[in-house]
């Protein structure tokens, strides 16, 4: 009885070459991951990290204050606006009470939380009683970060953080 091999036949040097094929795709994507991974984020949030670990307990105690007060924050802002286009970021605070709180002191910005070098400062004014609002005209889209500090006066500041997303 004899039988007919007339199809390719898979031999050893078939089966090692096919093995170092898969092999050096996997080795390659991964070497292209660890490249984007380490081009994209310098892996630094703060500049000085030690200076700032020692002085923790002061920041415990400037939240506690902060809830003493019991004011809260939200934020508004326009995601989508036409091309080029300066977009509006609000934020409306008020006591614990739900009274608005007008005259305060903002200051603050966004931080790509991404990217050094693009952060935007952001000039507030109040558009109504608790209402501060703020232009700016972004550099990129997508995650940014908003920081904004409350003042009244000699009291204690209002720290909010949001993440904002614009399309």
């Amino acid at each position: 009885m004899t039988t007919d091999h007339s199809g390719p036949v898979i031999r050893g040097k078939h089966v090692l070459i096919a093995v170092l094929a898969m092999f050096s795709l996997v080795i390659a994507v991964n070497l292209v991951f660890v490249y984007l991974a380490l081009d994209t984020f310098t892996g630094v949030t703060t500049e000085n990290p030690y200076k700032e670990g020692l002085a923790y307990n002061q920041v415990l105690a400037a939240r506690d204050a902060q809830r003493d007060l019991g004011w809260q924050g939200a934020v508004t802002y326009d995601r989508e606006v036409a091309d080029d286009a300066p977009r509006q970021i609000a934020v409306s605070l008020s006591d614990r009470d739900g009274r608005p709180l007008a005259g305060l002191l903002l200051a603050g910005g966004l931080r790509r939380p991404t990217h050094a070098g693009v952060d935007q400062a952001l000039v507030w004014r109040e558009t109504a009683p608790g209402r501060y609002t703020a232009e700016v005209s972004l550099p990129e889209l997508g995650n940014w970060d908003l920081t904004v500090s409350a003042r009244d006066g000699d009291g204690p500041p209002f720290e909010m953080k949001a993440r904002l997303w614009f399309k």
